[in-house]
């Protein structure tokens, strides 16, 4: 391993390059090394991963993981983490998130766990850690993947070893570090929708033992989405990112590693797509709002646009990807943060000191009724900061037979969200709109702490069989500032400061049996939680920012990991049953959004991953997840007034039954030295269920996407060209969507369409 830790390197033996890169599908050679003259050996390159906080190979470790790393990002086109999703089965990962136009607010489900709510209240059921650092906010989560040298997806619950809130699974996102030597790469990228990316990195040596690297990317991009009546676009980037980065070796012993970086985008909002108007039919106004008919219709003389579609399609456009919106449209974000690292070998054991700040700053509106009219808009302004402690001692002991990891964990945040929302509320069936100003003003504070003490040990019993034993005692507390009124009316509706606290234990027990050296079986019970909070939606008055509890997942593992045919083959597969328990459902039906403990559920499903490498040139790749996810217990933990839109019958949200993935790659070396790559890689999901609800109109059927990429590499290795395309189908599929049965509208955002890119690099 080089003298700096980065997984990655590179060694030439008698000519040949061998790429040392984790996920990269390589070439090895023992004969090579050894300086005998037999040909090389075709295997494919062993993967490490830091999913138990430590480094080993992939086919060492006990869960169910994906991990992509260097080439293989490359290859497949990730320039932003949420594309990961198309290669590792059981995970949605969506931006767009319902209700927010933001481009960057993601949502992550694995295996039917997540978060479908972007609120600054709301946290994520998906735990997102760069470096070591915890993002605690789906707000900026759709995070550009430029300089990253690894992406890990774990799936099920990891209550014991990682921080707060990681019940469906944790993404773990490693950057490239600095290197001891000086070097670096540009690349250019051009493409549809007049793309334009830069992105550019430098490793540079300042002394024997201090070495630093800055790695910079800007990117920019027309919109997909076309606002026909106002004359701009929707789905735009315009974003810069840099990042710097000093590693010094303080002593044989020390290592400090210090990271700082920053995100500026400057954007419009995520596309919106106007689906239905008049959502129901023969709708019944109620009391407390009209819909789009009866709000716009009296007396404002409505002429379609084209002239020739009734008032009810007037403003609905063929196309997913264009809007009569005149509206609020921008998607604003600042992201920036720091750490610092520091490795400290004792001898007998290591000490880890991860210490971390974060803040983000972020704009982000919506015109929710997608037409020239003032009916239903929504502008979120808001800040968060949050400062992140974690010591860990690891080690070996019995004689190396105990491999243990334990620590401390001690998180801080504060989150504001300043913002307003223009809708048609309070009019009588018929009744003139009164001058359009906002009706509704919200401030809403949250401040989130979280202490964490951790341990887990891993004990041989036998050459082969070993248990692992861990636990997680965690406590979290939060406080909430609430000032929310309606404008129009002059009615307070709630001015509150609401606090709790809940303490949960999350343990994890393992056996693993390593029935040959290329054979591991392994089962596993581990314990996933997520914190309780308080609603902080209220729509009439303070009665409704109810609290709701933590919800629990127990889950069953058992899997296997194959390594067959001298390495040319891997399989590895892995079946669950997960005990879902207190399920937090969030209900987004405005203008009445709630969280509530109101359901209980069983999820259970199959893994299978396969890597095939039979000669030098060709790769495969498939990918497969089978899940059932259904609910046992639906209604109970309900406040008063709160309806629940599900029943026993109603699928999961983002839960796809089928996820499925598969890649081919040739690989050839030219006459001259170059080598000619060509890659095609396939995703297949069925029906996705968008909404809590299960609106068939926010639900997308069965969809599969293509990309296909063509690479030309110099003798050298320090040039080189790609033609790439992404979604080759055109195929048209919803990201998130909404249903509003009170003013007759849903809107949905959709995937980006089919695309090219050219991109050309240069490493020196």
């Amino acid at each position: 391993m080089p003298r700096n830790g980065n997984i990655s390197g590179r060694l030439r033996a008698g000519g040949l390059l061998i790429c040392a890169a984790a996920g990269a599908q390589t070439i090895a050679s023992p004969a090579f090394a050894s300086g005998q003259s037999e040909a090389p050996t075709v295997q494919i390159e062993e993967v490490v991963v830091t999913a138990r906080r430590r480094e080993e190979r992939l086919q060492d470790t006990p869960v169910a993981v994906t991990a992509l790393a260097g080439e293989a990002l490359e290859s497949r086109g990730v320039d932003s983490v949420d594309q990961i999703a198309k290669f590792a089965p059981s995970i949605r990962f969506d931006g767009a998130a319902a209700l927010s136009g933001g481009n960057y607010n993601a949502t992550v489900f694995i295996r039917g766990v997540g978060q479908n709510d972007f609120a600054i209240f709301s946290d994520p059921g998906v735990g997102v850690y760069v470096d070591g650092v915890y993002y605690a906010r789906s707000i900026g989560g759709t995070l550009d993947a430029f300089d990253v040298s690894r992406i890990e997806v774990l799936r099920g619950p990891q209550g014991t070893l990682f921080g707060k809130n990681t019940i469906g699974g944790a993404v773990i996102i490693t950057t490239d570090q600095p290197k001891d030597e000086f070097g670096g790469k540009i690349e250019g990228v051009t493409g549809s929708y007049d793309r334009l990316d830069v992105k550019a990195h430098v490793d540079i040596p300042l002394s024997e033992k201090v070495s630093a690297r800055l790695s910079a990317a800007r990117l920019t991009r027309d919109g997909y989405g076309k606002r026909l009546l106002a004359g701009d676009d929707l789905g735009d980037r315009n974003a810069t990112a840099a990042r710097a980065q000093l590693r010094w070796e303080a002593s044989d012993a020390v290592t400090v590693n210090l990271s700082a970086d920053y995100t500026r985008a400057r954007e419009h909002s995520a596309p919106q797509k106007l689906l239905v108007i008049g959502a129901v039919p023969g709708f019944a106004v109620g009391p407390f709002m009209g819909n789009f008919n009866t709000y716009i219709a009296p007396g404002l003389g409505i002429t379609a646009p084209n002239g020739a579609k009734s008032l009810n399609t007037s403003f609905l456009t063929d196309s997913p990807f264009t809007t009569y919106g005149t509206g609020p449209n921008i998607n604003d974000l600042d992201l920036w943060g720091g750490s610092a690292t520091v490795d400290w070998d004792l001898g007998a054991v290591s000490f880890k000191s991860i210490s971390a700040v974060r803040g983000l700053k972020a704009t982000f509106a919506r015109d929710g009724d997608n037409t020239p009219f003032t009916f239903r808009e929504t502008f979120n302004h808001d800040v968060q900061a949050q400062y992140s402690q974690e010591f860990q001692l690891s080690g070996q002991s019995f004689g190396d037979r105990l491999t243990w990891v334990t620590g401390a964990y001690v998180f801080r945040e504060r989150g504001t969200d300043s913002g307003y929302a223009k809708l048609a509320l309070g009019l009588a069936p018929g009744a003139s709109p009164p001058p359009y100003s906002p009706s509704a003003a919200v401030y809403t504070k949250v401040t989130s702490t979280t202490y964490a003490l951790f341990a887990q040990g891993s004990l041989t019993l036998t050459d082969r069989l070993s248990a692992t034993v861990g636990a997680r005692y965690n406590r979290d507390e939060k406080d909430y500032v609430l000032d929310h009124r309606r404008i129009r009316d002059g009615v307070v509706i709630a001015q509150v400061a609401p606090s709790g606290s809940w303490n949960s234990f999350t343990p994890k027990v393992g056996l693993e049996f390593k029935a040959t050296p290329d054979i591991l079986l392994y089962g596993s019970i581990g314990k996933g939680f997520k914190s309780g909070g308080y609603n902080a939606r209220p729509l009439n008055d303070a009665s409704e920012v109810t609290e709701y509890q933590p919800e629990t997942l127990l889950t069953y593992e058992a899997g296997a990991k194959t390594a067959w045919l001298d390495r040319r083959l891997i399989l590895n597969v892995a079946g669950y049953f997960s005990d879902y328990q207190d399920i937090q459902v969030t209900v987004n039906q405005t203008p009445r959004n709630f969280v509530a403990n109101a359901a209980a559920g069983e999820v259970k499903g199959v893994e299978v991953e396969l890597q095939a490498k039979p000669t030098a040139n060709w790769s495969f790749n498939f990918g497969g997840g089978y899940m059932d996810a259904k609910y046992t217990e639906v209604g109970s933990g309900l406040a008063a007034g709160q309806v629940l839109p599900i029943t026993l019958a109603t699928h999961f949200v983002k839960a796809p039954k089928w996820t499925l993935n598969g890649g081919v790659e040739y690989g050839r070396e030219l006459a001259g030295g170059g080598r000619l790559t060509a890659r095609v890689d396939w995703t297949h999901y069925s029906t996705v269920y968008n909404d809590v609800a299960n609106d068939p109109d926010l639900t997308q059927s069965a969809y599969d996407l293509f990309g296909a990429r063509l690479a030309y590499a110099s003798p050298d290795r320090m040039w080189q060209a790609a033609l790439f395309g992404s979604n080759l189908s055109d195929e048209r599929y919803m990201v998130s969507g909404n249903a509003s049965s009170g003013f007759g509208l849903k809107e949905a955002s959709f995937g980006r369409p089919r695309e090219w890119g050219l991109s050309l690099s240069r490493k020196f």
